[in-house]
């Protein structure tokens, strides 16, 4: 598919598709015509657009979803160090889930808080992570 069909399907723009591709988030998509410069690209590369604006929505970084995307596509790494680097990542993602968690309870505990007229501000700064 081109282009103009992955922006189509994904709500990304073509700027956004060949950003991702120059930053190796995506497989560079083959020229098969010899007089034109349209580009191919695969269900693969749709499949991952749609991990990446996943990922982005969930608050991870294009940094932190290209170290998953590169250990999972290195041919170079045997099957347990690709297990170990994932398991990190998989580990980095439960620390992150639980200060979510925190920095929610704080927040949940502020609007509770602001509702019922307590004005304890100062309170609301020491409950939070930081």
């Amino acid at each position: 598919m081109r282009i103009g069909e992955i922006t189509r399907l994904t709500g990304v723009s073509k700027d956004t598709v060949r950003f991702y591709e120059r930053q190796g988030l995506l497989d560079a998509a083959p020229q098969p015509g010899m007089t034109n410069n349209y580009k191919q690209y695969s269900a693969q590369a749709l499949r991952r657009i749609e991990l990446i604006g996943h990922a982005k929505a969930l608050g991870f970084t294009l940094r932190e979803i290209a170290e998953v995307i590169a250990v999972w596509q290195e041919n170079a790494l045997d099957g347990e160090t690709k297990r170990i680097m994932l398991e990190t990542k998989i580990a980095q993602i439960d620390d992150k889930a639980r200060s979510m968690a925190v920095l929610r309870a704080g927040l949940v505990d502020a609007l509770a808080k602001v509702e019922t007229g307590c004005a304890d501000g100062m309170q609301l700064a020491s409950n939070l992570p930081g």
